[in-house]
């Protein structure tokens, strides 16, 4: 993560961008690499792509959140567990839970709620998702969950 936000911190883009009240709010991935910084004084987030023709910036969003408050700064010196340990833990849930699935789609996130955690979703091929929170410190799973895309409830 240290290598992906320091090609965003040391971007032209990202340099012209730089703003004093921002700070680092979370990664996200989804086909390719997105930082994001919130500003507590507006409650928007500006992200910033990692592609492979170098770094786009993405204009301020409001902060998706249920209810209103200040995101939580991610402290990179804090995580202590790589993406690639919370990917070891996540095949060894995958096995136990859903053996006989395909992964398909990957979305991955890191962010701050009360402690830093690796927030991960895979697709399967047969359309169910497994969601896994991992606390990025010291590897306690927080919530798994497998279940259907579509479920079907029955409405009278």
């Amino acid at each position: 993560m240290k290598e992906i936000l320091e090609k965003v911190t040391s971007s032209d883009v990202f340099k012209k961008w730089k703003k004093e009240d921002n700070y680092l709010a979370s990664f996200f991935f989804m086909n390719e690499w997105s930082v994001d910084f919130y500003s507590p004084k507006t409650k928007k987030i500006t992200s910033f792509l990692v592609k492979e023709s170098g770094i786009e910036k993405n204009k301020e969003e409001k902060a998706f959140q249920k209810e209103e408050k200040n995101v939580e700064e991610l402290k990179l010196d804090e995580i202590k567990i790589s993406l690639d340990e919370a990917k070891k833990i996540i095949n060894k849930i995958k096995k136990e839970k859903a053996p006989q699935e395909d992964l398909t789609k990957e979305i991955i996130i890191l962010q701050k709620k009360k402690t830093p955690i690796w927030n991960m979703t895979y697709i399967t091929s047969s359309f169910n998702v497994l969601n896994i929170k991992i606390n990025a410190i010291n590897k306690e799973v927080l919530e798994t969950k497998f279940e259907p895309i579509f479920s079907m409830k029955k409405t009278t």
